[in-house]
């Protein structure tokens, strides 16, 4: 394990803290952990150049 110190706004910390309290993970560490596997998760280069070349086919064609 690698340990991170970083900033986070109060209000969003100690919705994370509730959120451990409630029971939903272990504690507020295990939260920030899970939202960064899930934001790298979803921007591997391979996904975003998927999503760009779906809104520019979007820009040029106009249709959903």
């Amino acid at each position: 394990m690698k340990t991170v110190t970083v900033d986070v706004p109060e209000k969003l910390y100690m919705q994370a803290v509730l959120i451990a309290k409630e029971g939903w993970f272990r504690d507020e560490n295990e939260i920030i952990s899970e939202a960064i596997r899930r934001f790298v998760d979803t921007h591997k280069p391979e996904i975003i150049e998927k999503q760009i070349m779906e809104d520019v086919h979007w820009g040029l064609h106009g249709k959903d």
